[in-house]
């Protein structure tokens, strides 16, 4: 059936169409979300607490993660009212609850591994609950649209004012949090400038200064230079092999950290670099 020339948003071949592209996105979603499977865990991720509370501010255009977590999601939003015939409400706890579902199944999975495999990220619940609710109201914008073509009620029930306006605020927030965002600084090459302050010796490995804004320049005694953000985090940032198989690796550790590890699990002791809160160490490579 047809309305004006455009298909029956709630005809049964539609509904048909969307079960079957409903259940094909569904199994991208688990793959998306839970691929590849938890291995053998990466340096750095055994006995770290797989969950971060902490909610930065909504950017939704803030790099291709907090893209993929909004996008990951619509499809959910624009198919589920096509497919299942649920109120208002219901809808928009499914939405919120596909994404504490991943968020929940990510976690659980780093638990059973023993290792930080996923992690229970608000941040990512944000964005993947306002692509879900983008979707929806995409859906929802036609249902309605096609509703008032054919003569229907224009007014809507007042059940679903208020969580309605609760969505609306939330993917608003977003909207208006992205738009206001400010530009993220220049990224500053501390090793496009010669030192200004002293440098410090790692060894014989080689040697780091600092740049104009905390960053940190590593030369190697090879001729390598590594450029280190003022925010890199703790561990091992290069390491140099040479042709008789021995070397060494550099590491830094971030402000508030104690100490860092090599590959191998060893501590290795950091010096301070003048005009940085980083410090940098250096170690022989590890044998075997």
């Amino acid at each position: 059936m047809r309305v004006d020339g455009v298909p029956d948003l709630r005809s049964p071949a539609v509904r048909r169409v969307a079960a079957v592209a409903f259940a094909l996105y569904l199994v991208v979603l688990v793959g998306v979300a839970f691929l590849p499977l938890p291995g053998d865990p990466r340096p750095g991720t055994v006995g770290v607490v797989p969950l971060d509370l902490s909610l930065s501010r909504p950017d939704l255009l803030g790099g291709w993660e907090a893209q993929r977590n909004v996008l990951m999601t619509v499809p959910f939003g624009v198919l589920l009212p096509l497919v299942v015939r649920w109120r208002y409400e219901w809808l928009l706890l499914a939405c919120v609850g596909v994404t504490l579902v991943i968020e929940t199944g990510q976690l659980l999975g780093s638990l059973a591994a023993g290792w930080a495999w996923r992690s229970f990220d608000v941040d990512d619940l944000l964005n993947n609950t306002v692509g879900a609710l983008l979707g929806l109201g995409l859906t929802g914008a036609a249902l309605l649209w096609q509703r008032r073509r054919r003569g229907g009620s224009r007014r809507l029930p007042v059940r679903r004012l208020v969580p309605g306006a609760l969505a609306g605020v939330l993917v608003a927030g977003a909207l208006v949090s992205t738009a206001t965002t400010p530009a993220p600084a220049p990224l500053v090459d501390a090793c496009a400038e010669p030192p200004t302050l002293a440098t410090t010796q790692l060894a014989d490995h080689g040697s780091a200064y600092a740049g104009a804004d905390g960053s940190v320049c590593v030369l190697d005694t090879e001729g390598g230079t590594s450029s280190l953000a003022a925010d890199t985090p703790t561990g091992v940032v290069s390491e140099v092999q040479l042709a008789d198989g021995t070397g060494w690796q550099v590491g830094v550790v971030a402000p508030g950290d104690d100490a860092s590890t090599d590959a191998a699990g060893a501590s290795a002791d950091a010096q301070p670099v003048e005009g940085s809160d980083l410090r940098v160490w250096s170690r022989p490579l590890p044998q075997g």
